[in-house]
């Protein structure tokens, strides 16, 4: 059930001090509390400075939730909402971020398996690709390297994205006029390869998603959370990650 606009609601995000899998919903709130004025949103973190104390931390199912990780939203103070993909979806179905099918022969449920299959793969292809990357020191240009597909499936994932929206009649994937989940995800997968993975940018095969990262940064909220930097230039915990960084060939760009 979507949320009441009459209704005072409040939604804390916890996670650590780094871009990481959470980015996307941060985006995601970020306009959310642009165009819902009932909502009072606050992020709290763990600190990647203090990542020794995690071990023990994390047993506290009120910091960890009920998988012992993070991310986790609480809503409402009463409940908690564990995992990056729930924590999207319901927060989707919550404030309207779904869209509506324009397609006669498409149902609603349908539209909404469509758009999270454009969710599925910015995130498991890309993001959690990226991610894994950098925490193993992937190196994209040797063939013997255990993660060197990694990067092949990246960019080809960064390629699919490109042509499927290319489809759409607007500015955002299936034809809507407004964003949904599914463009905060693809706009996260597509500014993390090219900010921080040079080497696995299409740049000739992305005019369309060039063209989305514009439309998105528009949007009320991301516009405002880009002005006051709020973007992190760490990705993750990884002790390495500035050393994989540099041998990128790129600087991190926001």
């Amino acid at each position: 059930m979507a949320a009441n606009q009459s209704e005072k609601i409040n939604i804390r995000l916890h996670y650590w001090n780094c871009r990481g899998r959470v980015q996307t919903i941060r985006y995601m709130l970020a306009d959310i509390v642009e165009k819902y004025p009932n909502v009072e949103y606050s992020e709290t973190f763990e600190l990647i400075e203090a990542k020794g104390a995690w071990p023990a931390k994390k047993k506290d199912a009120n910091i960890t939730g009920p998988f012992g990780n993070l991310p986790i939203l609480h809503w409402n103070s009463k409940h908690i909402i564990a995992q990056t993909f729930p924590i999207g979806q319901f927060l989707a179905k919550k404030f309207s971020l779904y869209g509506k099918s324009t397609d006669n022969d498409t149902d609603q449920e349908l539209h909404m398996a469509q758009i999270d299959g454009v969710v599925s793969c910015a995130y498991t292809d890309v993001i959690l690709n990226m991610l894994q990357s950098i925490w193993s020191n992937a190196d994209f240009e040797d063939k013997n390297n255990s993660e060197y597909r990694l990067g092949i499936k990246i960019t080809d994932s960064i390629k699919t994205l490109d042509k499927l929206l290319q489809q759409s009649s607007t500015s955002y994937f299936y034809n809507q006029q407004e964003p949904t989940i599914a463009d905060y995800f693809v706009f996260e997968s597509y500014t993390l390869v090219r900010d921080v993975a040079i080497k696995l940018y299409p740049s000739n095969e992305c005019q369309a998603l060039n063209k989305h990262e514009q439309a998105m940064k528009s949007q009320p909220g991301l516009n405002k959370y880009f002005k006051k930097n709020l973007l992190f230039e760490t990705i993750t915990a990884s002790p390495t990650e500035d050393e994989w960084k540099q041998k990128q060939g790129n600087k991190n760009k926001q």
